[in-house]
C-alpha cells in the first residue's frame, strides 16, 4: 500500500505518563524514516525535547495521529479532529484498550509494520451528530465516537423517555437513562448496561435503556440512516426536573422538559490505523478474556495473563 502519512503527530495523554514508554526513541525512528514529526507539550516532555505544541496545533495538518493512552485518549483526540481530520492510531497505555489496541510491548514493531513496510488498514469508525431541540431552535452538538448518554440528572430518580424511529413510534419507558451508541461504543458503556456486542464495521446505532423499569424493554439494534428523536417527561413529583446528556462521557447539555434530542448518522466518520491481519474477534478474546475451546477439550487457547483467581485481567 503506498504510504498516505508524512506527518505525524504524537499525543501523550496523563495515563501514557506512567508507562514505560521510549518516545524519544519513537521521535527519532520516525524522523530517521523521513517523516515530519509534530509533538503535544506532554509529549515533547515525555521525549525530553524543549518545546512541544498545544495538542489542536500538533494535530492540526497530521496525516496520523499517535495517541499514548487508553480509550478515553482516544475518544478526546478524536474530539479535537474536526471534520476531515487525520487518522488515529492508538497505543495502550491504559486498562482494556478496545480503540487504543496496540500494546505498548510491541509499539516499535507495530511502527515497523505499519510505516515502514505499510502493513495496515485504515477502519472508518461510525460517528453519531446529536442535537438538541428547544423553542423552534436547533442546538448543535459535537459528534461522539462512542455513545450519546441521556440520564435523570444527579440524583437516582427514574425519568420517562419517549423514543421514535423515522418518525414512527418505538416505545415509551421509564428508567435510569437511555444509551444511543455506535458499534464502537458497543464495547463501552452500552456493554455495561447489557447491550450486544457490534461488530465495528455495521452501520448500525444501538438503543439501549439503562435499568428500564420494565423487563421487557430490551436494547434494539436500528440501522445507521435512521433518525432517532427522543423526549422525556420529568418526574411530576419533583419540581424543575432535566435530563443531563453526556457526549462520550463529556458534559452536553441539559435537556428541559419541552426539549427533544435528535440523533443521525455523522457524515464524518474517525479513521482508525489498524495493523494488517487485525481481528476484532481476537481483541474480544483477548480483552475480555474468552475461552476458544470448550473446557477438557484437547485444543486450548494460549494462556492468558489472569488476576490472583483466574477471573479476570491481572
Amino acid at each position: 500500500m503506498p504510504q498516505p502519512f508524512r506527518r505525524i503527530a504524537l499525543t501523550a495523554w496523563p495515563i501514557a505518563q506512567k508507562a514505560p514508554l521510549d518516545l524519544a526513541g519513537v521521535a527519532a525512528w520516525l524522523r530517521g524514516h523521513r517523516f515530519e514529526v509534530a509533538l503535544d507539550e506532554t509529549a515533547a516532555r515525555m521525549a525530553g525535547e524543549p518545546e512541544g505544541l498545544p495538542r489542536e496545533e500538533a494535530i492540526r495538518g497530521a496525516d496520523l495521529v499517535i495517541v499514548f493512552g487508553g480509550d478515553g485518549s482516544m475518544l478526546r483526540t478524536a474530539h479535537i479532529l474536526g471534520e476531515g481530520g487525520p487518522a488515529l492510531l492508538g497505543i495502550n497505555t491504559g486498562h482494556l484498550g478496545f480503540m487504543a489496541d496496540v500494546p505498548v510491548s510491541e509499539l516499535m514493531p507495530a511502527l515497523d509494520r505499519i510505516l515502514a513496510r505499510g502493513e495496515f488498514t485504515i477502519e472508518p469508525r461510525m460517528r453519531l451528530r446529536p442535537c438538541a431541540l428547544r423553542d423552534g431552535r436547533r442546538l448543535p452538538l459535537h459528534d461522539v465516537l462512542n455513545d450519546v448518554v441521556l440520564t435523570s440528572g444527579p440524583l437516582a430518580r427514574m425519568v420517562e423517555f419517549a423514543i421514535e424511529v423515522d418518525g414512527r413510534g418505538l416505545g415509551a419507558f421509564r428508567g435510569d437513562g437511555l444509551i444511543l451508541a455506535t458499534p464502537t461504543g458497543s464495547t463501552a458503556y452500552s456493554l455495561s448496561a447489557g447491550g450486544p456486542l457490534v461488530m465495528p464495521d455495521l452501520g448500525v446505532i444501538l438503543i439501549n435503556p439503562i435499568c428500564p423499569h420494565t423487563l421487557s424493554h430490551r436494547p434494539i439494534v436500528v440501522a445507521g440512516d435512521s433518525r432517532i428523536e427522543v423526549r422525556f417527561s420529568p418526574d411530576p413529583e419533583v419540581e424543575g426536573r432535566h435530563a443531563l446528556l453526556t457526549l462520550d462521557g463529556h458534559p452536553g447539555c441539559e435537556l428541559l422538559p419541552d426539549d427533544r434530542l435528535e440523533v443521525v448518522r455523522s457524515p464524518d466518520p474517525v479513521r482508525l490505523v489498524r495493523p494488517a491481519g487485525a481481528d476484532f474477534f481476537q481483541v474480544l478474546r483477548d480483552k475480555l478474556v474468552w475461552e476458544t475451546h470448550p473446557r477438557g477439550g484437547e485444543s486450548r487457547p494460549d494462556p492468558v495473563r489472569r488476576g490472583p483467581r483466574g477471573g479476570g485481567p491481572a
